[in-house]
């Protein structure tokens, strides 16, 4: 089968249509995906919140230093596969109190998460809460983490 350009007169082939369309969506594709691994390790800071729940959630987290003080208190209000970052929370390695309650909605049947987690190297590790829609995991997930994928492989 032959198209006709109505511009110029070139004559082109449905194969040749197909190869620069297919060509185009696979760079694209490929393209978009390494600039959101590309933009989220240069936004994942000492705290993270994800949202990759199928809606807005609302909420505040808490992190409790090894200490015992309040090293980051903070609201978030995130659309779907939005994220909220927060830095210079982390002090000394130790065991971290994170708690997390979103208001006026639930995931799932849970509105709250709260988990202790260890910090061993406070230049490299960070902490990062995803809230997911996802069957095969928690709706609220806190762990421990040195770059997005570590978040982010759960929604996957």
């Amino acid at each position: 089968m032959r198209l006709r350009n109505h511009t110029n007169g070139v004559s082109t082939t449905r194969r040749q249509v197909l190869v620069v369309s297919g060509t185009a969506l696979l760079t694209s594709v490929a393209g978009c995906s390494a600039i959101r691994d590309f933009t989220s390790e240069l936004a994942l800071e000492e705290v993270n919140v994800f949202n990759m729940a199928d809606r807005q959630i609302s909420g505040s987290i808490e992190v409790v230093d090894p200490a015992g003080d309040t090293a980051l208190e903070r609201t978030f209000d995130l659309e779907h596969e939005q994220d909220q970052n927060s830095g210079d929370v982390l002090g000394p390695t130790g065991e971290y109190a994170v708690s997390v309650e979103l208001m006026n909605t639930e995931i799932r049947g849970s509105s709250q998460a709260s988990k202790t987690v260890s910090i061993d190297d406070t230049d490299e590790e960070r902490i990062g809460v995803v809230f997911n829609t996802n069957e095969e995991y928690e709706p609220i997930v806190i762990r421990v983490g040195t770059t997005p994928k570590d978040f982010l492989e759960i929604w996957n």
